[in-house]
C-alpha cells in the first residue's frame, strides 16, 4: 500500500480509484510528477485506462470556430506576442516550414513575407484550409494531425502553436513522435501551449482543451519524446496595458504566466 499521488489516501496504485475517475485530478497528478522529474512514472499516466477530459475537437467544432476570416492586427496583446515570437524563433536558414493546425493563418501573414521558403500547413477545418489557399502561397491540406504523411526528415522547421492542448493524453506521444520523424536532423520545433487557464473551474470548455499544461509538464513531454529545449518565452493574458504589465511582471513576478512558447531541437 502507498499514498495516492493526488489525495494522499492509502492505495495500491499510484493514483487511487476515486481520483482516477476525475480527469482534472489526473492532470494535477501529471503536474506533480513533472515537478519531481519522475518521468517514468509520468509516462505511465498516458494510457487508455486513465480517464481524460472530454474531447470536443471535431471538424464541425472547428469549422464553427474558424468560420470568419480574422487578421493578426485585430488580436489581443498575448496572441500578437505569441505569433511574433514564434516567427522570430524560425531560423533564417529554414526553407521548408509547416504550421500544424494553421487556424486563422496569423503566422502565415508573417511567413508569407519571407523569400525563398515553402510554406506547408494543415488543419481539420475545411473552411480554414479554403481560406488559407485563397490568402497565401503554399501547400495547405485538410488533414488530421494523427494522419500526417509527409516524408521522413522533410521539414526544416515545424510549428505547432496552441494545438497540443487539444490532443488527448493517450495520443500526445504519438503526435510528438510523428513530428520528430518528419523534422530533419538539424530542424527546429516551435510550439506553444496555454498555462494556468483554470479549465477545471470552467462551467464549459469553449476552446475544446483536453489538457492543463504547466511549464514543467510540457518540458517533460518534450524530453520524453527526444527533444532538447533551446529557448522559451512565457506570456501573460493581460487584456489591457499588455506591454506595460508584461514589463512589470518580469520585475515583480506578480502574476502566473498564461502561455509558453518553446524552441526545441531533436536530441
Amino acid at each position: 500500500m502507498k499514498n495516492c499521488l493526488i489525495c494522499d489516501k492509502r492505495t495500491r496504485d499510484l493514483i487511487c480509484n476515486k481520483c482516477r475517475k476525475n480527469p482534472f485530478k489526473i492532470e494535477k497528478g501529471r503536474h506533480i510528477l513533472a515537478e519531481r522529474k519522475e518521468l517514468k512514472l509520468l509516462k505511465s499516466t498516458y494510457n487508455k485506462k486513465i480517464t481524460e477530459i472530454k474531447n470536443l475537437n471535431t471538424k464541425i467544432f472547428w469549422d464553427s470556430k474558424l468560420s470568419k476570416v480574422q487578421y493578426l492586427r485585430d488580436q489581443d496583446g498575448m496572441t500578437k506576442d505569441r505569433i511574433k515570437t514564434a516567427y522570430k524563433f524560425v531560423p533564417k536558414s529554414a526553407k521548408k516550414i509547416i504550421d500544424i493546425g494553421i487556424g486563422h493563418g496569423f503566422l502565415e501573414e508573417l511567413l508569407s513575407k519571407r523569400k525563398r521558403i515553402i510554406i506547408y500547413g494543415n488543419d481539420i477545418s475545411k473552411i480554414t484550409i479554403e481560406n488559407a489557399q485563397n490568402r497565401f502561397e503554399g501547400y495547405f491540406r485538410l488533414e488530421s494531425i494523427y494522419k500526417m504523411t509527409y516524408p521522413k526528415d522533410f521539414f526544416d522547421c515545424i510549428l505547432i502553436l496552441e494545438v497540443l492542448e487539444h490532443v488527448s493524453p493517450t495520443r500526445t506521444f504519438q503526435v510528438l513522435s510523428i513530428i520528430k520523424k518528419i523534422l530533419n536532423e538539424n530542424g527546429s520545433l516551435i510550439l506553444s501551449v496555454p498555462m494556468n487557464e483554470g479549465l477545471e473551474h470552467m462551467k464549459s470548455n469553449p476552446s475544446g482543451h483536453v489538457r492543463m499544461y504547466t511549464e514543467p509538464l510540457i518540458r517533460s513531454e518534450l524530453e520524453l519524446s527526444g527533444f532538447k529545449i533551446i529557448k522559451t518565452k512565457t506570456l501573460y493574458a493581460f487584456s489591457r496595458f499588455y506591454l506595460l504589465k508584461t514589463f512589470i511582471s518580469k520585475i515583480f513576478k506578480k502574476w502566473e504566466p498564461n502561455n509558453i512558447i518553446i524552441l526545441a531541437k531533436s536530441l
